[in-house]
């Protein structure tokens, strides 16, 4: 039995570029059972952190392939935009990189290039899951499907980042800007307020570079009353946590059986 193309797949690329609206989550404290539920519920995507979690390269491997197996699209964030490691997350298995605390429009291009073969990238060629580990397939077709298929994202979470937006989102090969509010009101002097006018006003700021650029905007969502409202601006990737939801579900369900 040949390796499926996954590379030939690209309707979550293309809903992106097309700004409908996109439901996924955080995996941060499941593993690949975790993956796997949440694509046997429709989720259109999954972001294996490793930024804020212990999560190795074995346990990646192993989300990946759930995230494969069940139909949900699998990124993995790193905190760093180093070829090495953007090449071993993609031969793994992951679909697309975010990349955390992306500063500038030369990070931005470290991120988007780390993430592409050459001539567009600097991306390690190995013929990894994502490639059937090349049974039956021909690398050169693989190259050209795979700069075509990747998904970057960036997450702009800092001042520094907002006040560079509109070069970031010029960067060729960026898909969608994911506005990192915890962190951005951190940086901005109002912790946790994730709705404070200065953060609301540096994520319109994102909203517009990302318009004129026609790629996608992205905010954790933690609060679902709140995207009518995101989704009017233009927000179009929404990313709950496993950790919210569990913890969430739980306490509804304690609720219910004890008051």
């Amino acid at each position: 039995m040949p390796f499926p193309d996954v590379t030939a797949d690209n309707r979550f690329k293309g809903a992106l570029a097309a700004g409908s609206p996109v439901a996924g989550s955080f995996i941060m404290v499941g593993g690949p059972e975790v993956v796997e539920i949440g694509g046997a519920t429709g989720l259109d995507f999954v972001i294996l952190d490793t930024e804020h979690t212990a999560t190795g390269w074995e346990k990646l491997s192993s989300m990946c392939l759930s995230a494969t197996y069940s139909g949900t699209f699998p990124l993995v964030r790193i905190a760093t935009t180093a070829r090495d490691v953007v090449t071993r997350a993609l031969d793994i298995g992951a679909r697309g990189i975010m990349f955390a605390q992306i500063q500038n429009a030369d990070e931005a291009m470290q991120a988007s290039r780390a993430c592409r073969y050459p001539p567009l990238g600097n991306r390690g060629a190995a013929m990894g899951r994502n490639a059937g580990w090349g049974v039956g397939r021909d690398l050169g077709a693989y190259v050209d499907s795979a700069n075509a298929s990747v998904v970057c994202v960036v997450q702009v979470e800092t001042r520094e980042s907002v006040a560079d937006v509109a070069a970031i989102a010029a960067v060729p090969g960026i898909d969608c800007l994911f506005v990192g509010l915890s962190d951005l009101s951190v940086d901005l002097g109002v912790a946790g307020q994730v709705r404070h006018p200065d953060v609301e006003a540096a994520l319109d700021l994102v909203i517009a570079a990302a318009k004129s650029h026609g790629i996608a905007v992205g905010v954790p969502l933690a609060d679902t009353s709140l995207v009518a409202d995101y989704r009017r601006r233009g927000v179009s990737f929404f990313a709950t946590t496993d950790r919210g939801t569990l913890a969430a579900g739980y306490g509804a369900y304690r609720t219910a059986v004890t008051s």
